[in-house]
């Protein structure tokens, strides 16, 4: 199965500006917290979907590439929240 490479930086297009909408809404304070969540994913989707390999010449990728690109991120996500986690203590400033 192939996926266009288009469709996925369209949803990552799509996410930003949902956030943005729900960064920017008057109504409910807590849905701030919930926009820069869906902003920031939007973000990194649209930012990173330019990485994903160009399979055919309509510009499709299998989902075997796509899911290779979500491991890979969802991975170094992780690293850097645990050497974050490490690294607090030795942050502290007397």
């Amino acid at each position: 199965m192939k996926i266009k490479v288009s469709k996925v930086e369209k949803l990552g297009i799509i996410l930003s500006v949902i956030g943005l909408a729900l960064i920017f809404q008057p109504f409910e304070n807590s849905l701030f917290t919930y926009g820069f969540y869906v902003l920031s994913l939007g973000a990194v989707i649209f930012s990173l979907s330019g990485y994903l390999p160009i399979r055919t010449e309509r510009g499709e990728t299998t989902i075997k590439d796509l899911v290779k690109w979500v491991i890979i991120i969802a991975v170094v996500l992780l690293f850097v929240v645990v050497v974050s986690i490490e690294l607090v203590p030795y942050m502290i400033v007397r």
